[in-house]
């Protein structure tokens, strides 16, 4: 009896270790599972006002309008931490990273949905932001295990339990964030709202946005799309920070040129404050900025369906066939980039962009469905470094060797 009962059990210790086996080729040979990951983060379904703004389904023009009219109302930021002058005061060496990737969370939790978390000073202590970190690390540790590409497995391991753990937590700020603004918005005026419609952060504008049928979003649409919005933007801006002050640290001339033109654009004034429209007066600034992000890719490739088969140099991809675009190999070109490995921001003055193909240049994609927060973050990335070259001079670790995971 024993014996018939071990037997069995190996049985099906082997046709489970088989299905494993056959489910690890399938993820494997199924590129399709990328999107099909990238939908896991809470994100909202398909609508036909928003759509999902990683995935988003072709026929949605309508939608993918009015989204960037709506992201050009956003509010913009004008606040600065302080961490980095207690690192500067003691004149030592510290990990830029965590730090901006606290602010630029700040950021974009106060431009979403007026939400102040202070990360910068709290840190990791806020459930909150311990939830959108924990989220973030796993999806990443996901998507190279395939083998947890199955919802019901992965679900059934302890990181499986963490991430619908998390996720709960996420929902459960923003479902007390959106209802309170809710009742508040129904206890303004229309004529306050009107007064203040360029003042209206992200969330304002999804609680009040309606479609030509005069139909607004759901609860779980307005939630999702601030989910989407913030998993999407805070990273990846803290990372073409990052990257672009440890590229003006390695070269001093080229930081010292940033700081000229910073100094040369206060001169004479009382106070040390900026104004929106000095972003526009910095173009060697930007032009590092635009080298950082070439030479530096935060979003390192971008999957795309395609809605027809497409003739891609002699192979026929069928449609609705995945195509991975690497956007950093198209950034390290050797045919349209002339030492690619170097930081030259020269790269990018007026005569230079015009004599390049458009599309050998996509940080935030291009076309249609290009990234929607792209001035938004443009923006942010200036102002910070901006901020930080006019009070700060950046000097890298002579001892710490950078390396790109």
């Amino acid at each position: 009896m024993v014996a018939i009962a071990a037997s069995a059990l190996s049985v099906a210790a082997l046709v489970f270790i088989v299905f494993c086996i056959i489910k690890f080729l399938m993820a494997v040979k199924d590129y399709s599972r990328t999107c099909y990951l990238i939908r896991q983060f809470p994100h909202e379904p398909s609508h036909p006002i928003w759509g999902h703004l990683f995935d988003h389904p072709g026929p949605n023009e309508k939608g993918l309008q009015y989204q960037r009219e709506m992201t050009a109302k956003y509010p913009r930021v004008g606040s600065m931490w302080h961490n980095i002058g207690v690192h500067a005061e003691k004149d030592e060496y510290f990990e830029v990273f965590s730090v901006i990737s606290k602010f630029t969370l700040d950021v974009i939790l106060k431009c979403a949905f007026s939400y102040d978390t202070d990360c910068q000073k709290v840190g990791n202590q806020n459930p909150y932001v311990q939830a959108v970190y924990a989220l973030s690390e796993m999806a990443v540790q996901r998507y190279f295990q395939p083998w947890f590409h199955s919802d019901w497995l992965y679900f059934l391991t302890p990181m499986g339990r963490k991430f619908r753990e998390n996720c709960r937590v996420v929902h459960n700020v923003a479902n007390d964030v959106i209802s309170k603004r809710k009742i508040t918005l129904a206890n303004t005026p229309v004529r306050k709202q009107e007064v203040k419609k360029n003042c209206l952060d992200f969330l304002d504008i999804l609680l009040t946005a309606r479609d030509e049928n005069g139909e607004g979003l759901t609860f779980d649409e307005i939630r999702a799309e601030v989910d989407t919005f913030l998993f999407e933007g805070h990273d990846t801006t803290a990372s073409a920070i990052s990257w672009a002050m440890y590229s003006l640290a390695q070269h001093a001339d080229i930081q010292a040129t940033c700081q000229e033109e910073i100094d040369e654009l206060f001169k004479g004034r009382e106070t040390d404050d900026f104004l929106w429209e000095d972003l526009s007066h910095l173009p060697y600034l930007s032009m590092c900025i635009k080298e950082a992000l070439r030479l530096h890719s935060p979003v390192p490739s971008i999957q795309r369906e395609l809605t027809q088969d497409t003739d891609i140099d002699g192979y026929i991809a069928p449609k609705g066939a995945i195509v991975n675009i690497v956007i950093y190999n198209i950034h390290h070109n050797p045919t349209v980039w002339q030492d690619s490995l170097e930081f030259r921001p020269e790269r990018f003055t007026e005569e230079n962009i015009k004599s390049r193909n458009p599309y050998a240049f996509i940080p935030f994609s291009a076309g249609p469905r290009n990234c929607i927060g792209q001035n938004f973050a443009m923006d942010e990335i200036k102002l910070v470094l901006a901020k930080t070259l006019h009070r700060f001079t950046l000097v890298a670790d002579p001892d710490h060797k950078v390396e790109k995971s």
